[in-house]
């Protein structure tokens, strides 16, 4: 038996190594190794590095990517781009920017993609930091639309009334103030519920293009907004005083023109107006607008109250301009005369007068030579030269500072041919009737 196996020794291992050699080869034919590759995503570990040196960071360009590997064939369907694991780690962060990218896969598909068959493009993914700032927000609120005919807003709660928000140096500078916005709409009971934080910017916008990187300390605020019958008070301030000379009070102006008032509906239904008389509503000696700060609850009748604070308080600047004077020339001809007689001419030994009329600037030039009703009184004047006489009847708000003098000359118009013989035969025909 022993024999009969080491009979043609040789020729046996080599049909043993050849049958080897035709199985790999049939196999390698219908199953052979390929090349794929999977987009993966790239996550990011140990951001804690930069968050202890205050910093924050976003990626530059794709936050992908291609891993490369050979697979055979029939196995090219069971691997997908969920048994990729690529990552960076920022503790190999350095000034550069480039952290190195490593791919791992998953240890039950080891057996069908080799390590060292996997590559990675691109091999680096670059990082750019930034100061990382904090900062704390106020928060205001908005009301959006009305409440109910009769009623008004009250005091409005926040809770919490600020937020701090977290992000990039240039991000959080974006932001001027924070609030919440809250529909009122035709409400005439307390409202409670809950509004997101908005970011505005200086102009008051709202800012959406911040980001994920920016956070907020809390993404929900809850308000409580009391609701109470009220009614709404025009407001009439009463100025006292006298500017200084040259110079004129022109009006007043508030920063609101109504405030609503909330009280018991018998003292409600007998207010229209809220009268405000203050020292400091005086103007005496002003030369420049004055600008004062009044607390409307000082002013209010007993038993009513002011419903919303921020209505509370209110600028008033009373106006004062300086006075300006422009002149005016008159066409004596053009004039209306006033008791003039038929029996006598009027002539001038000018043909104009200079009217200087004083008032505001804005006023004076809108004003016209129409608009002074300038008439020329030459009533109960006899023949021969008189100083010039006008009167005007110009509208409130400007003086006539003067004119220049002028003289009229009043002379016996001439009777004309046969007026004298007419008067003769006239008086002769009396004498004979007599």
């Amino acid at each position: 038996m022993k024999e009969k196996l080491l009979n043609n020794l040789g020729l046996k291992v080599a049909s043993l190594v050849l049958a080897f050699a035709v199985w790999m080869a049939v196999v390698n034919i219908s199953n052979p190794i390929i090349d794929d590759s999977q987009v993966v995503p790239v996550d990011v570990r140990n951001e804690d590095v930069l968050e202890d040196a205050n910093l924050t960071y976003e990626i530059a360009g794709k936050d992908t990517v291609t891993v490369s590997y050979q697979v055979r064939t029939r196995d090219r369907s069971l691997v997908r781009a969920s048994d990729f694991h690529a990552y960076v780690d920022l503790k190999d962060y350095n000034v550069t920017g480039a952290i190195p990218i490593t791919v791992e896969i998953n240890k039950d598909k080891e057996n069908l993609v080799k390590n060292d068959t996997i590559t990675a493009k691109p091999m680096v993914i670059r990082i750019i930091t930034e100061e990382l700032q904090r900062k704390k927000f106020e928060l205001r609120y908005d009301t959006k639309n009305e409440v109910e005919d009769g009623y008004a807003i009250g005091v409005v709660t926040l809770s919490p009334d600020s937020v701090t928000v977290e992000g990039p140096e240039s991000q959080i500078g974006k932001i001027n103030y924070m609030g919440i916005e809250i529909d009122v709409d035709n409400a005439n009971a307390d409202l409670n519920s809950v509004a997101f934080p908005i970011f505005y910017d200086a102009n008051g916008n709202k800012l959406t293009d911040l980001g994920d990187q920016v956070t907020v300390s809390r993404q929900e605020i809850e308000y409580h907004v009391s609701v109470l019958k009220a009614k709404n008070l025009s407001l009439n301030f009463e100025v006292s005083g006298e500017v200084a000379k040259g110079y004129r009070y022109t009006g007043v102006e508030s920063s609101v023109k109504s405030v609503p008032v909330v009280g018991t509906k018998s003292v409600l239904a007998s207010l229209s107006t809220l009268s405000v008389a203050s020292d400091k509503l005086n103007v005496d000696g002003a030369t420049s607008d004055k600008v004062v700060q009044l607390d409307l609850s000082q002013y209010l009748p007993p038993s009513t109250s002011v419903a919303r604070e921020e209505y509370k308080n209110v600028t008033v600047k009373l106006k004062v301009e300086p006075l300006t004077t422009r002149v005016f020339t008159l066409n004596l001809k053009n004039l209306e005369m006033e008791g003039a007689e038929a029996d006598y001419d009027y002539s001038f030994d000018k043909e104009t007068s200079d009217v200087t009329i004083k008032g505001l600037k804005e006023d004076l030039d809108a004003l016209t030579e129409e608009n002074l009703n300038a008439i020329l009184d030459v009533s109960d004047q006899e023949a021969g030269p008189h100083p010039g006489m006008l009167k005007f009847e110009v509208s409130g708000g400007f003086e006539v500072v003067g004119y220049t003098p002028f003289n009229v000359t009043v002379a016996q118009k001439d009777p004309g041919p046969g007026t004298e013989e007419s008067a003769t035969a006239s008086s002769t025909e009396e004498s004979e009737s007599e």
